[in-house]
């Protein structure tokens, strides 16, 4: 099947914009966003007498990453990758990594950012740029950082791949979006030169090679396991390097430290990568010490999985991080980040590798509103393609889910209809998908680290 509109978000919220075909999104009053004072950190910590409870150690939390990583081999330990690959293994990475695009010949009908519909001819070029003839023997990959926020494919191309004309929000080819300072291994270049095929901690595809800088192994380890580095707690931070320019880090991205004491006027000195000629060299920037970031990552507890969610609160859907921005799955895995544990990038590894959970499968509407009392704050919501963050139960006894929603149905005289919403908000679990189903009957599982 070929990767489009309808079956992209298979991995990330496939139930909110398949099943049905609508040509033009319908844009509605109704709305499923809660907005009174059950949209606050505030309502669901207060009164939680357990909330800032330590769950998880330091240690704990390491070995917990190392066991997500047995379940879902989209995680990888950067630091033990093996940078010396059989060509064979490199040129499966490669195809993998296409998606639904893998040995498909057209691409569908998709459209560039201009809505010019994208021809069979410059789909075959995007392909060849694979360069997957200049693969032999056994590749020795390099060690890069990223340098800006920038995009990781699916094909070595800068054009979009939109399934809709005029609607230009999810890009078939945006597979995540990479924040400055992200570890990576180089195992291919494009035909071009422009594009490099690399292996993320939770990904891989192709990066521009201008938003790369290659180094030796020592430089490249001190972001892979810094000793001292801050975390960005905000939902988004901007970092401001030599008075020149700025990047943009979101929430769990981690900056090492250059100098692990706060220096005069509360600031933090760290390194930000910087590219030259395509090698690295190191920016020394200046962070205040405020609440957008912390050193080292925070404790993990349920109010502040709680508060961390909040931050993201009424900012915008982004498919795979278009638009500098989250989508469901980027959502709740850069909440988890923040505290250090490393999920998978998408909703469908991400319940593999929960180390808990509550299965509901098969069960009927009230036992599933009986087992949602056994979830703890905090946990992650499954349902095909789609993941949310559990809150816990308002006053009245509802659970609320905290989301980066796309879109959802409402029916009326026996008539459907799409409404975008494209927010992280606050819901309950009766919104319903176009065939009519309410979350809650739609829930797979319930995961999470430790109740």
């Amino acid at each position: 099947m070929k990767r489009n509109f309808l079956t992209a978000c298979g991995s990330r919220c496939l139930w909110l914009i398949a099943l049905v075909i609508i040509a033009v999104p319908a844009w509605g009053e109704a709305s499923i966003a809660i907005s009174d004072n059950r949209a606050t950190e505030t309502y669901w910590t207060k009164n939680n007498s357990a909330g800032d409870k330590v769950l998880l150690s330091a240690q704990e939390i390491t070995a917990l990453n190392r066991t997500m990583r047995t379940k879902s081999d989209s995680l990888v330990d950067l630091a033990a990758f093996n940078v010396n690959v059989p060509a064979a293994s490199v040129k499966e990475m490669i195809l993998k990594a296409q998606q639904d695009y893998r040995g498909e010949s057209t691409p569908g009908e998709v459209y560039d950012a201009s809505g010019k519909a994208i021809s069979t001819a410059s789909y075959a070029q995007a392909q060849a740029n694979c360069n997957l003839k200049a693969l032999q023997g056994t590749i020795t990959g390099k060690y890069a950082l990223t340098t800006e926020r920038t995009d990781m494919r699916l094909l070595p191309t800068p054009q979009n791949y939109f399934d809709d004309a005029s609607f230009r929000h999810y890009d078939n080819l945006q597979g995540t979006a990479l924040d400055p300072a992200e570890p990576l291994i180089i195992l291919h270049k494009s035909a071009d030169g422009a594009f490099a095929f690399c292996q993320a901690r939770h990904y891989t595809g192709w990066v521009s090679l201008g938003a790369l800088a290659v180094t030796d192994r020592a430089h490249w380890q001190r972001y892979v396991n810094p000793k001292d580095f801050l975390v960005v707690t905000a939902n988004k931070k901007v970092v401001a390097v030599g008075g020149a320019w700025t990047v943009l880090f979101q929430m769990g991205s981690v900056i090492p430290l250059a100098n692990s004491k706060l220096q005069a006027h509360d600031t933090w000195l760290a390194y930000v990568p910087v590219e030259v000629n395509g090698v690295l060299t190191e920016a020394e920037v200046k962070i205040t010490d405020d609440d957008s970031v912390h050193k080292g990552f925070l404790p993990c507890t349920q109010n502040n999985f709680i508060r961390q969610s909040m931050k993201f609160l009424g900012d915008g859907y982004g498919w795979g991080g278009m638009e500098d921005s989250v989508d469901c799955s980027s959502f709740v895995g850069d909440v988890y980040r923040s505290m250090g544990i490393e999920i998978p990038r998408d909703a469908d590894q991400q319940e593999l590798a929960m180390p808990q959970s509550l299965n509901f499968a098969g069960l009927s509407t009230a036992k599933r509103w009986q087992k949602m009392q056994e979830v703890p704050a905090g946990a992650l919501l499954f349902k095909p393609g789609h993941v949310m963050m559990y809150l816990g139960r308002d006053a009245k006894g509802n659970p609320l889910v905290i989301h980066s929603a796309s879109s959802y149905f409402t029916f009326k005289n026996g008539n459907k209809q799409k409404h975008y919403i494209r927010k992280v908000l606050v819901s309950d679990l009766h919104y319903q998908n176009s065939k009519g189903v309410e979350t809650i009957d739609g829930l797979t599982s319930a995961g999470f680290c430790v109740k």
